[in-house]
């Protein structure tokens, strides 16, 4: 296939359509679930699909990684530059970093734990950022990070979403492993036990500023003694050097060698932040909260298994946030539906069946 032969490119233009025709009739009825769905007080919140509305109320708050803002949830959008063969480029999306603690929404009637870490947002943008590692400042700003610590960001935001994405699907493989302890040795159990712990935490070393060393030692511990002799000494070596360094030694070395590796190229960056003492508007589940420390906690609202709407705004009123949904989703069906028909036309003329 010749580089000038556009076969190729009707191909992928029509895949593309089929997937925001898709998408959209799942926005649509995203749609129609928030549009049903009657806005409640807290006080009166049962288990299951529910919307509320209140104020968000910090357990902890971080620091935005852009505008530096202090924040109880934040999400970036992070995209790459693409240069094109004749010149000009385009936008391209390099992945979403999102991270934060749980926070509280209260009204007048009480108060209710979100789990904002699978939810989709309606939040206006506070920070847009293009950095360039080829003329990038270091000077911090009024208006938040330089851009070399941003370039650095770039880099941990998408080991992030790397570490995520395999520590979620490695602790299902264990847990599956778990599921069968009657069949396990006692002691390759608490290994897998500390492995699915140590997993749950790469991914926030950076906000958290450690890694739990205990269960790092407890897994190395249950994988021996072993009866190669020079795996074994290594094995030794590792909880040596392991209590030697200790958490922060090891978190630190770790955060080097992220920040001596900071990514090259044209990025943008979008923020959004859920603000405390902020309105916002939650359309999610009601679930039990089994961590929960007290009466505020026995609850919380996060991504149903059966419901998977799960949405967090700071529009006032439910109607304008279905209203939203639904322009977003119209348009993704017709956009999908027309592109599809119109890269398949082109395709039928150019193979000349048409």
């Amino acid at each position: 296939m010749s580089r000038s032969d556009p076969t190729g490119g009707l191909l992928l233009g029509i895949g593309a359509g089929v997937f925001l025709f898709y998408k959209g009739f799942r926005q649509f009825r995203e749609y129609k679930v928030v549009a049903d769905t009657p806005r409640i007080n807290i006080r009166s919140v049962p288990m299951g699909f529910v919307q509320i509305q209140g104020k968000a109320q910090p357990r902890e708050t971080l620091t935005s990684p852009v505008s530096k803002t202090p924040c109880c949830f934040y999400r970036v959008s992070i995209d790459r530059w693409k240069s094109g063969d004749r010149g000009g480029g385009s936008w391209e999306h390099a992945c979403t970093d999102a991270d934060g603690y749980q926070f509280y929404l209260a009204d007048t009637t009480g108060k209710l734990l979100i789990d904002a870490h699978s939810a989709e947002y309606d939040l206006p943008q506070v920070s847009e950022r293009v950095i360039d590692s080829q003329a990038h400042s270091a000077l911090t700003t009024a208006a938040g990070a330089s851009d070399a610590d941003l370039l650095k960001y770039v880099n941990y935001a998408q080991m992030h979403r790397m570490g995520q994405a395999v520590s979620g699907w490695l602790e299902k493989k264990v847990d599956k492993k778990l599921e069968n302890h009657q069949t396990l040795d006692p002691k390759k159990e608490q290994g897998l036990l500390a492995f699915r712990e140590l997993l749950h935490a790469i991914p926030d070393v950076k906000k958290t500023g450690h890694l739990p060393t205990e269960a790092l030692q407890r897994m190395i511990e249950a994988q021996g003694p072993l009866a190669d002799p020079e795996r074994e000494a290594h094995r030794q070596q590792a909880l040596a050097r392991l209590q030697t360094m200790g958490g922060t030694g090891l978190t630190d070395l770790i955060m080097h060698q992220m920040d001596e590796n900071p990514v090259s190229g044209r990025y943008r960056l979008r923020e959004y932040v859920v603000l405390p003492d902020q309105e916002y508007f939650v359309t999610g589940t009601c679930v039990e909260n089994t961590s929960g420390q007290d009466g505020a906690d026995r609850n919380m609202i996060a991504k149903g298994t059966h419901e998977p709407t799960f949405l967090i705004s700071s529009k006032p009123t439910s109607q304008s946030v279905s209203t939203g949904l639904r322009s977003t989703a119209l348009k993704m069906v017709f956009g999908g539906a027309a592109l599809t028909l119109v890269c398949l036309a082109l395709l039928l003329v150019h193979l000349h069946l048409f």
